[in-house]
């Protein structure tokens, strides 16, 4: 049975994992992030966002995007 991933689950590994890389990130701003690119994939694919959550997002995606934004901080030297 494959694993229901949510968008709060999406945020909170996003939080704690930039918390984890020492910095602190507001959980409100994370979600309306999310949300939006969810919305932005559904409308690509012509589907739902449940659809979304439930046919295509990994349950470690919240947690990448994380990665990649403190990749994308350190890289352009924002911290």
């Amino acid at each position: 049975m494959a694993v229901v991933v949510s968008i709060d689950g999406l945020v909170d590994e996003f939080v704690s994992t930039t918390r984890r890389h020492g910095v602190e990130v507001e959980r409100c701003a994370v979600e309306d992030e999310v949300r939006e690119r969810l919305a932005d994939i559904a409308e690509r694919l012509g589907v739902s966002v449940d659809a979304v959550l439930r046919d295509y997002v990994r349950g470690d995606w919240g947690s990448q995007m994380a990665l990649a934004v403190l990749a994308q901080i350190r890289d352009e030297r924002l911290l």
